[in-house]
């Protein structure tokens, strides 16, 4: 019997054949955990998850890489022990295991007390010999401030100013700052911003009020918000006319007044 073999056949059978290959190499990433908010140094468990399928008979020279942005902070080689780049090892827990199977059980990192430097672009990259496979997710994070106060100066400029002065320091990323008066905004402040060697940052912010024109005892609130960790805290102080903090400032200062929105 004669079987004509034409041109559609040829390429219906290598088709089949490259989807047969395909398949038979894959690597199948079946989910993926990249949190999009971590607090800077924070005590809970931060794991950061790529799991897939893989035929185990394809499994040669399977390599796991985590980036963040452009650089390599957790590797593991089948077959070996897992390890961190010299630049983010601290952060690295190389004992964490994903699971039990040979071809999966490094596959994912612990991060611990995560750093505002792990900000950017995640991404884990699965090869081996014969096929490769990715997934990422955006991962920012923040810096809460580590110091909020108040400081309130008379005759500022003249005797008839007075000047309202927040500070905050070591924020990540760059926040916002306004002082209010009874929850309103004051009109003409003044900010200025001090971006520190380790990429945090300082805050001050000033407005002047007329001593003659304001009814004692004030509220006053400074409101800090990192709009993209949606993270706002808030610090009161009620002036009542003297040089020296009054009782609710001295509260502010200790921590017992504060406002923290996440």
């Amino acid at each position: 019997m004669y079987i004509r073999v034409t041109d559609h056949l040829i390429t219906f059978v290598l088709f089949l054949l490259v989807i047969f290959v395909k398949d038979v190499f894959a690597i199948n990433i079946t989910g993926v955990d990249i949190p999009h908010l971590v607090k800077a140094g924070t005590d809970q468990p931060i794991v950061l998850d790529c799991n897939y399928v893989i035929n185990s008979s394809m499994n040669t020279e399977l390599v796991i890489k985590w980036y963040v942005n452009q650089d390599v902070i957790y590797q593991w080689i089948r077959g070996n022990k897992p390890t961190g780049s010299d630049e983010f090892h601290k952060y690295i827990d190389p004992s964490y295991k994903a699971s039990e199977n040979p071809d999966t059980m490094y596959r994912a990192v612990k991060l611990v007390k995560p750093g505002h430097d792990l900000t950017g672009k995640v991404r884990c990259l699965i090869s081996t010999q014969y096929e490769e496979a990715e997934a990422s997710g955006w991962m920012l994070v923040y810096s809460p401030e580590t110091d909020f106060r108040w400081e309130v100066r008379r005759g500022y400029g003249d005797s008839h100013q007075l000047a309202m002065i927040c500070t905050a320091e070591n924020l990540y990323p760059r926040p916002t700052m306004r002082i209010l008066q009874d929850r309103i905004p004051l009109d003409d402040q003044k900010h200025r911003y001090r971006n520190k060697s380790d990429g945090r940052y300082d805050v001050e912010t000033l407005a002047i009020l007329n001593a003659k024109e304001i009814k004692l005892p004030i509220t006053m609130q400074c409101e800090i918000s990192i709009r993209e960790a949606n993270y706002t805290s808030v610090r009161e102080y009620v002036y009542n006319g003297a040089n020296l903090p009054g009782l609710s400032s001295l509260l502010v200062m200790a921590g017992l007044i504060t406002t923290n929105r996440q």
